[in-house]
């Protein structure tokens, strides 16, 4: 089966299927984050299951993937696994309390003042503190800079808006040497990815302002093709014949819901579904790519149905979350998805052993 993989090379195997680059997208859309993290549990742990036959010791997400990218949820559990290097059962654990700890009380159910100011509906406090409590847990400093000059293996980066310009920004883990840098810290950055408009405050790094990348890219799946030609063929930007895999993991098809005529839901159910919108990008994507997605080089899973009616801060549904995404996952038109994955993941040689 292994050998069914195989792209032939001349008379050789091409190269690209131990050598080629790995890359990692992850969507936005609340707590539903959650499910984006039980398809990759599912990925990782069959992974690990075929390293074990193989006398292989387990990895983890930042061991496997070269670049690893996220917008709001997406961005924060992107840093969870590629900065903080953690794997995906950790994340979870850590997810679902950070999760419970900000959405457990909000501050108000409007989302505008008197004065028809937007306001936030959640303590953003709390979720600078509950992230502050990740970083710490990890064994790092809650003032350590995003890219403080450490070389690794996995690159991460995190998508957020620029509230002055509305353009969207790439907070990295590393330089780029033709690309501006914005000094932030891990839990800036973290923050910055995941102000999501009505439910946060913005959030200022240095003299600048950011708001969750959510309105520019909550299906970060360009973003993170355009960071990896960046990185690794800036000059060309021919990124496809480097690719290996390329995996983007969505938080559920939300439906399709009519604008709302009220000005408290729409700011508080429209707007968030059109930040969280995340199909139509796949589709565009999904066209330029279709090659790798015949060749089983690029993958798209994302829930089709159950998590249409569950909100971005409903964390005490977490059992219906997991069970819409179990119930994904065990469909055979997903079980072949998954498994075609993992033999493409598996040959990858440059994964720690």
């Amino acid at each position: 089966m292994e050998q069914a993989m195989f792209t032939k090379h001349g008379n050789e195997p091409n190269p690209l299927d131990s050598t080629g680059l790995c890359l990692l997208s992850l969507d936005g859309g609340g707590v539903r984050g959650l499910s984006t993290l039980y398809i990759l549990k599912s990925i990782m742990d069959q992974l690990n299951h075929e390293r074990k036959k193989d006398n292989l010791l387990p990895t983890r997400p930042c061991e496997v993937f070269d670049l690893i990218g996220g917008t709001s949820t997406g961005g924060l559990i992107a840093i969870m696994l590629g900065w903080l290097e953690m794997s995906v059962d950790e994340c979870i654990t850590a997810y679902s309390d950070l999760a419970e700890t900000v959405f457990g009380e909000k501050l108000s159910r409007i989302p505008v003042n008197i004065k028809g100011k937007v306001k936030p509906r959640f303590d953003s406090a709390k979720l600078e503190s509950a992230i502050k409590k990740v970083i710490t847990q990890c064994g790092a400093c809650e003032t350590d800079l995003f890219n403080n000059s450490t070389e690794r293996r996995c690159r991460t980066f995190v998508c957020s808006i620029d509230r002055d310009t509305k353009d969207m920004v790439r907070l990295r883990s590393y330089s780029l040497p033709d690309e501006p840098s914005i000094c932030a810290t891990v839990c800036e950055a973290a923050l910055a990815t995941s102000a999501v408009t009505t439910f946060f405050d913005p959030v200022s790094i240095g003299c600048r302002t950011f708001a969750d990348g959510g309105f520019g890219a909550n299906n970060p799946v360009e973003e993170v093709e355009g960071e990896a030609a960046n990185i690794w063929c800036s000059e060309t930007r021919d990124l496809m014949p480097l690719v290996k895999c390329f995996i983007s993991i969505g938080t559920g098809n939300p439906g399709k819901k009519a604008f709302e005529d009220n000005m408290a839901k729409f700011l508080s159910e429209t707007v968030v579904q059109i930040a969280s919108e995340t199909e139509a990008a796949e589709k565009k994507f999904i066209a330029r790519w279709a090659k790798h997605f015949d060749e089983k080089r690029y993958f798209r899973f994302n829930v089709e149905q159950g998590l249409q009616s569950i909100g971005l801060d409903e964390y005490k549904k977490k059992g219906a979350i997991e069970a819409a995404s179990e119930g994904y996952l065990t469909h055979i038109a997903q079980k072949s998805r998954v498994r075609d994955c993992i033999q493409n993941l598996r040959l990858k040689q440059s994964m720690y052993i």
